[in-house]
């Protein structure tokens, strides 16, 4: 693990699995201590929850850059343990997300915003990422060299216009994270790629660069017949129907609040030091990842009503009781406690 900082207040760390070569990049804005996190792997869910847990920081999103073909993601996983919003390019089409981001469009992370630019070639729904003098690539440009364009829509025409008219047309200076290094290479930077990478620079001609990626003979990757499945599922199986849930307002949760019904139940998904600091009157916390002990007792209510502080929590605790089968769910998933709070609704400490 090595630790970038591209600005005085925004880190990058860069994680890898050896297994794979993938690198997994961690964004934090020390300031707000938000966080995204960019390509992670499955059999490195451990870890990356361990730092995380361990820096103390808000993950706000868990960000691909393309469907991968030679590891499984984690970020799944890591909504369920986190509440972070999954977030792709559009034209992956994959329907378990929550954020589909087009071309040019941004995310807001602490005092910065991570700039979404579309790169298809290496797949059809690749996506770069680009924040504060730093992108992240993915599969779309290594160092010294570039994704393969054989298989998932490849398309060596559209990569190499991806290269040299999106990502080459960055400052010079800027610094490239890419989704693999097979050398050891951690970094580059577009000037140094534009000079010096075999397929893309060096002032290569689109014809030649499809010439060369026509001729590669790769073999197809180990894991391809399993990881592009589970990655349409964010590596995760489920239903995307569970996300089809009716989404109350704090106005509609105060109305089924004034009812007193017994078969009702509103449950608060903050950590209890949040809850004790003001709650809703008779809710009860059940913190975002111990919905698990509280399924058997859940299923027996008529409807189960779930907030948060933002709403991001009470959708990914209401994501895992329905893969666990729960169906009486309704999710307050665009505002929370403060929104009570303003509307001068009763708060219990």
């Amino acid at each position: 693990m090595t630790i970038h900082t591209s600005h005085p207040s925004l880190i990058v760390k860069q994680l890898v699995d050896r297994e794979t070569c993938t690198y997994t990049y961690l964004l934090i804005d020390p300031i707000t201590q938000e966080a995204a996190l960019i390509d992670a792997v499955k059999e490195q869910f451990g870890r990356d929850i361990q730092i995380i847990e361990e820096l103390g920081v808000e993950l706000l999103y868990t960000i691909e850059t393309h469907v991968h073909a030679d590891h499984v993601t984690s970020s799944g996983m890591i909504r369920q343990n986190t509440g972070a919003k999954i977030v792709f390019g559009d034209a992956a089409d994959i329907k378990t997300i929550d954020i589909a981001v087009k071309d040019g469009q941004q995310l807001p992370l602490g005092n910065y915003t991570i700039q979404a630019i579309s790169t298809p070639g290496h797949t059809s729904g690749c996506m770069s990422f680009y924040v504060d003098g730093v992108v992240f690539t993915g599969d779309a440009l290594f160092i010294r060299g570039c994704g393969r364009t054989d298989f998932q829509q490849g398309d060596s025409a559209k990569l190499y216009d991806s290269i040299t008219e999106k990502l080459f047309s960055l400052p010079d200076e800027t610094k490239v994270y890419p989704a693999h290094d097979y050398n050891g290479r951690l970094e580059s930077t577009i000037g140094e790629e534009k000079h010096w990478n075999p397929r893309a620079g060096q002032g290569n001609s689109k014809e030649q660069f499809i010439h060369i990626m026509n001729n590669l003979n790769l073999a197809i990757p180990n894991k391809i017949n399993e990881a592009i499945p589970e990655n349409t599922n964010c590596g995760i199986s489920f239903n995307p129907d569970y996300y089809l849930h009716q989404d109350f307002t704090m106005n509609e949760l105060y109305k089924v609040w004034q009812q007193n019904n017994a078969d009702k139940l509103i449950i608060d998904s903050r950590t209890p030091e949040e809850f004790s600091q003001g709650h809703i009157p008779k809710c009860r916390n059940i913190p975002l990842g111990t919905e698990e002990q509280h399924f058997e007792e859940l299923r027996h209510y008529e409807s189960v009503y779930l907030y948060c502080r933002s709403g991001r929590r009470a959708q990914t605790a209401l994501t895992n009781l329905t893969i666990m089968g729960l169906d009486n769910l309704t999710c307050i998933s665009h505002s929370g406690m403060q929104q009570w709070i303003d509307a001068g609704y009763p708060v219990e400490n």
